[in-house]
């Protein structure tokens, strides 16, 4: 049974949010996905949330979920992961047979939060690995072993962020579009040497929902749908001493697993754009080296500017890329446009884990 991708709506993103509260946010977003797929809320069977408690200020944080989306007394499944660890989950449950359309939710009111590496810092080991130090140290420990183990110097690195703030220039939904040199990364106030500041996202706010569902879904109500042909999903080790910081094994499992499902021979001749996690600029080209692609060179990669331009959104991260893909993919990126056809949507779940998703998206479906 095929899964497809019947429409989204996002309300997003800014580094601040003051005129609306979470809940509007992730209204106002479910409504526009509602009618961009052409669905209903009576058509739509249940939900999957992507949600943390910490990131949202209350307990059991995902029982605020069902109201804005319009699913009382229909089953919500909560994910503790990134949004595209939710795509996953829904297409599985779609695949099962007893669902027809699920909706995914994420959001980020990051600005509501006053201590974020604080928050960050929690999901660290407690007693072998929450330092108090800046919870980017992992970053910078990785930043260090790639560029000792890869051919990749710290000037590549700086070039993402140069690359993926401009791209955003051109991206209406990118808060954090700018022009910097490379000189200008390396000499920002250091994080956790060689990490700058300016090396990673900045947080932003923003509710991202999608609506999934078979591809008999995807005939009778979505008039512009995408269809799912490989999804996969893996992590690296728990146990930061036991985990090789200078390539993601996550990425690697996931990729293997999606190349398989979707028949992909050579990713770099049969994807036309890839859309992964830069959350730190170092992990965008530890990802493609971790997706078999080791020359980086003539590929379109984040091309709306990534979270390094469009801002760190906590779990619905990934759920901004695979806006991004489905809006190229329609022709709707406006000065962002690309030729594609086919796309790879990778979404990273952050320090201190190496929990990773591949999808790979095409704009018709293909026969098998």
């Amino acid at each position: 049974m095929g899964v497809a991708l019947l429409g989204m709506g996002i309300c997003g993103f800014t580094p601040t949010s003051t005129g609306l509260s979470y809940r509007e946010m992730i209204a106002k977003a479910a409504k526009m996905a509602y009618r961009d797929a052409g669905v209903t809320i009576d058509v739509i069977d249940g939900a999957v949330s992507a949600e943390e408690d910490f990131p949202s200020g209350y307990s059991i944080a995902d029982e605020y979920v069902p109201d804005q989306l319009g699913m009382v007394r229909k089953p919500v499944y909560t994910i503790p992961g990134d949004f595209m660890h939710a795509v996953a989950s829904a297409a599985m449950q779609i695949e099962t047979g007893r669902f027809d359309i699920l909706v995914v939710e994420s959001y980020s009111k990051a600005s509501n939060v006053l201590t974020k590496d604080e928050m960050v810092r929690f999901a660290y080991d407690p007693v072998f690995n929450r330092f108090g130090l800046s919870p980017h140290w992992l970053a910078g420990l990785e930043l260090n072993s790639f560029i000792s183990e890869s051919p990749t110097t710290i000037e590549e690195v700086a070039e993402v962020v140069v690359q993926n703030r401009a791209a955003a220039m051109d991206n209406a939904n990118a808060p954090y579009g700018d022009s910097f040199s490379i000189e200008d990364i390396l000499d920002a106030r250091p994080v956790a040497l060689p990490l700058t500041e300016l090396m990673f996202a900045p947080h932003a706010d923003g509710a991202i929902i999608a609506v999934l569902g078979t591809d008999e879904a995807a005939r009778e109500y979505a008039s512009r749908p995408a269809f799912f042909s490989g999804l996969g999903w893996g992590s690296g080790s728990s146990i930061l001493e036991r985990r090789d910081h200078s390539f993601s094994a996550g990425t690697a499992i996931a990729a293997e697993r999606a190349y398989d499902e979707a028949g992909i021979a050579s990713v770099e001749h049969d994807v036309d754009a890839f859309f992964v996690s830069d959350t730190y600029a170092h992990r965008q080209l530890m990802h493609m080296e971790s997706l078999g692609v080791n020359k980086n060179e003539g590929l379109i990669i984040n091309p709306n500017g990534g979270a390094l331009g469009g801002g760190d959104l906590f779990e619905a991260t990934g759920g901004a890329r695979l806006y991004e893909a489905l809006s190229q993919l329609r022709g709707e990126a406006g000065r962002c446009q690309i030729d594609a056809e086919r796309v790879l949507v990778h979404a990273w779940r952050g320090v201190p884990t190496d929990s990773c998703v591949v999808a790979i998206l095409d704009s018709e479906r293909r026969s098998s």
